[in-house]
């Protein structure tokens, strides 16, 4: 079969040939699949990939505790739960806060007695029946009552949201709940926790790199983040430990990733990948080189005419390989149908 290809490649080409030169018809470029790519300048990268787990960002996560002592009345979420900025996730009833309230309602009723007085002196005043001395009396017993009532009700208000002598307890991010370390009619304190919610629309990952390999590392690189089901993220390198880890005898490296659609989770095993530009040049399937003589050459298809070009390779990875010279941006390169045009190519090249 390639015998009689190739002879008809000649009878075809015979009166276009010139050099190392080939023309052929758009009916047998089809038939035989002749195909190419326009190449373009690519950055071969040098690709070093280590294990790696998924933290939350200790910035975006916040801990959910009460400002006062009490007794949990409600919870409203639980691990794994998403909620937003500002939204409840439990009641706390405190007999420090009920004592408040009642301290309130009476302040409120002196603030109307007093009103009320000072009303009624403020009138007789008017009409001199009392003296000025008694007037001004109760005017500062009604100011100091709405003094109190305000005091009260800033300290009321410092605690947080109350409603129906109930403390709202409420998300200060908008993020996953990682963990709940109470229940209902638990009791708490100030400061203790009651759970744990992290922002992650962004994440860490950290990763352990030999010590003779994290030199090639520096803040700010680009990283690949690769999950267990090949999804790929881009993350940049925020810390670097030249410290070695006593266990690992290798050095952490901290990553910090967009996690698009919260798809990384903490705990989570991934796979870092670090890239470094290597080399540039024009990466083509390797199935498009022609190697003769210690020579390499790729096919080159300029305005239908097909010219074998001597080229200088670089590095290749999987089934590419990097050319560094030989060739010009946009031009056409044959990565298709190479072994049926390099025989009478080849022979011209003789």
């Amino acid at each position: 079969m390639i015998k009689k290809f190739v002879l008809f490649i000649v009878l075809v080409s015979f009166f276009y040939s010139y050099g190392k030169e080939v023309k052929l018809n758009p009916e047998v470029e089809k038939k035989f699949g002749i195909k190419t790519i326009q190449i373009k300048k690519e950055d071969v990268y040098d690709k070093e990939e280590y294990p790696g787990v998924v933290i939350e960002d200790p910035t975006k996560t916040v801990l959910i505790s009460s400002p006062v002592e009490g007794v949990i009345d409600a919870l409203f979420v639980k691990k794994g739960s998403f909620v937003k900025k500002g939204q409840v996730v439990a009641t706390v009833v405190s007999p420090e806060i009920n004592q408040i309230l009642s301290q309130i309602e009476v302040a409120k009723v002196k603030v109307q007695t007093t009103k009320n007085i000072l009303d009624r002196d403020q009138l007789l005043y008017k009409e001199e029946v009392i003296p000025y001395s008694r007037y001004f009396s109760s005017k500062v017993e009604y100011e100091n009552a709405v003094a109190n009532l305000k005091a009260l009700e800033k300290t009321l208000l410092s605690y947080g949201n109350v409603k129906n002598g109930k403390l709202l307890i409420t998300s200060k991010v908008s993020g996953v709940v990682l963990d709940i370390s109470a229940f209902v009619g638990s009791s708490v304190s100030v400061g203790k926790e009651i759970g744990k919610i992290a922002d992650l629309s962004e994440v860490l990952v950290i990763t352990q790199v030999p010590p003779e390999k994290v030199k090639n590392i520096k803040l700010n690189d680009d990283a690949i983040i690769v999950s267990q089901d090949n999804q790929e993220f881009k993350g940049k390198v925020i810390l670097i430990d030249y410290q070695l880890n006593p266990q690992t005898r290798r050095n952490e490296v901290r990553v910090i990733v967009k996690n698009s659609g919260y798809t990384l989770k903490p705990n989570m095993f991934v796979n870092v990948r670090f890239l470094k530009i290597q080399e540039s040049g024009f990466v083509v399937p390797k199935a498009a080189v022609i190697v003769s003589s210690y020579k390499n050459y790729v096919i080159v298809k300029e305005n239908g005419v097909y010219k074998l070009r001597n080229v200088v390779l670089g590095k290749s990875a999987d089934d590419k390989v990097n050319v560094l010279s030989g060739l010009k941006e946009g031009e056409e390169v044959v990565v298709s149908g190479v072994n049926l045009l390099k025989k009478e190519l080849l022979e011209e090249e003789k």
